[in-house]
């Protein structure tokens, strides 16, 4: 999928927003207490993962979300649509977390949505606000969040998947109709769904969540697709993707590869073994001069829905993006799609 035709009237970007909470849990420490081998922590490559001791994730949406128009400098009344993403338990059962965020923030004439495509939900949920922006002249200001905190029984950040370790946070990204200090310029998405396997296994439906193991494991069902044999043609299937997406995604924000505008291309936090392994290689294959590759989670750990607009806020806090400049932003999914967002700095 594209967002295509390629926007007329690329958004603005407002603001955009990474809340982390205080505490980090040191993988070091980890190791030490038994949580995970020194071998996993290698391949890993994270220094420590974002934790929140005692916020839910929609709390934590909430803030993100009052941060983003703080520095924009609007209310939710402005606000004409929220939605929100996320990849894991929210809080409650039977219940709307985006509703919850709506109401946090005073969105009193926004329609909440949530969207929950796994770890590439916050730009599919970004696909969905720019949609609306373009296709409804009464909606001129969107909020895109993501929240997700990965705690024990149900989960374990550390162990319950491989070559990936798992951060609470939260993000907010603001979408303008006209105005903001970024423009989204462009989204390019590629879907293989016969891969949803992956994060299925063997495994029969159940009745209710976690009701026949107790606790998620994305490591039982990956391990149980690659002893079938079916992992070389995934890994293939994973470079052309990732290929395809950021080679859409130039095209349609109207620049080439080699467009010195192209100055950083920021990679899922995933682990380092994976990005070394599949994600590097595939980008580098595709000779883009002028950009570099950034990976800028080694100190949260992955970020459920919220990596791409984790890592767009965290260059703008680090103020890397000069005007005229151009990032892409790859992010993954199980299921599985990989999209590819092109964000220019005005």
């Amino acid at each position: 999928m594209r967002l295509s035709p390629p926007l007329p009237e690329p958004p603005g970007i407002a603001a955009a927003v990474l809340w982390l909470p205080s505490r980090r849990l040191g993988t070091a420490r980890a190791v030490a207490a038994g949580r995970l081998d020194q071998e996993t922590a290698d391949r890993l490559g994270y220094r420590a993962l974002s934790e929140s001791p005692d916020r839910a994730a929609p709390e934590m949406a909430v803030l993100a979300a009052q941060k983003a128009l703080a520095d924009a400098g609007w209310s939710g009344d402005d606000l004409g649509l929220v939605v929100h993403s996320w990849i894991y338990h929210q809080g409650h059962d039977f219940w709307s977390a985006p509703h919850y965020v709506a109401h946090g923030i005073g969105a009193r004439h926004a329609t909440p949505i949530g969207v929950q495509q796994t770890s590439n939900g916050g730009v599919a949920a970004l696909e969905v606000a720019a949609a609306r922006l373009a296709l409804d002249p009464t909606v001129n200001r969107c909020l895109v969040t993501t929240a997700d905190r990965f705690v024990e029984p149900g989960f374990d950040r550390w162990s319950g998947d491989i070559d990936v370790a798992y951060g609470d946070a939260a993000t907010a990204l603001l979408l303008d109709r006209d105005a903001g200090p970024c423009r989204l310029l462009a989204i390019a998405s590629v879907s293989v769904p016969e891969y949803e396997v992956l994060y299925r296994g063997d495994d029969a439906f159940t009745p209710a969540p976690r009701s026949a193991y107790g606790t998620i494991s994305a490591r039982r069902t990956k391990l149980s697709f690659r002893a079938g044999g079916g992992w070389p043609k995934f890994v293939a299937v994973l470079r052309r993707s990732v290929q395809r997406v950021v080679l859409d995604a130039i095209a349609d924000a109207g620049l080439t590869p080699a467009d010195p505008r192209l100055r950083y291309l920021v990679l899922p936090r995933l682990s380092t073994g994976a990005l070394s392994q599949f994600y590097g290689p595939s980008v580098h294959e595709l000779a883009l001069p002028h950009t570099e590759l950034l990976d800028l989670g080694r100190d949260t750990g992955h970020l459920g829905a919220g990596d791409p607009v984790a890592n767009l806020a965290t260059l703008q806090a680090d103020d890397r993006l000069a005007p005229g400049e151009v990032a892409l932003f790859l992010s993954a999914g199980n299921g599985f799609t990989w999209s590819c967002v092109a964000i220019s700095h005005e």
